[in-house]
């Protein structure tokens, strides 16, 4: 659930928010298998959920919370419309003339990766493992190759 806690965290410095004003929870979660070999680790799955986030109290411009919202997804969740994820959806309620209970129902998508770790606590395939992003090894320059189709003179 990290994308739900740096989402979380992000608001309450952005918007200026106390801890006591919001609750963020997982719901609905589901864990979908890929069992993916990544080169240093592997992803055996992708976790699925609906992320809420409780607004209490909320005295600050809707629009500037929605688009903070916005941008942050915009940043640091790149792939939602390609897995298809649905857009956020948001309730408000009114609680006098300068507050509002704001509920956001976000749906997310997280790799459910393990890299190699003989004191990891995961016992898979007969090796331990370790919770962990695996590293992606980037090519610096690719050799061999002439730019030329295979059959191209």
């Amino acid at each position: 659930m990290k994308k739900l806690t740096a989402l979380t965290s992000f608001l309450l410095q952005a918007a200026n928010l106390t801890k006591e004003q919001v609750l963020s929870v997982a719901d609905r979660g589901e864990t979908i298998p890929t069992g993916r070999d990544l080169g240093h680790g592997v992803e055996l799955g992708v976790f699925k959920y609906d992320a809420l986030i409780q607004v209490e109290a909320f005295n600050g411009s809707s629009s500037e919370l929605l688009l903070l919202v916005m941008s942050w997804l915009h940043d640091h969740d790149k792939d939602r419309d390609h897995v298809g994820l649905a857009d956020p959806e948001v309730d408000a309620s009114l609680n006098d003339d300068f507050t509002a209970d704001v509920d956001l129902a976000i749906e997310f998508e997280e790799p459910l990766q393990m890299v190699p770790d003989e004191q990891g606590p995961i016992l898979f395939n007969g090796r331990k493992w370790r919770v962990a992003d695996v590293p992606v090894d980037v090519a610096e320059e690719l050799a061999g190759m002439d730019g030329k189709a295979h059959g191209e003179q």
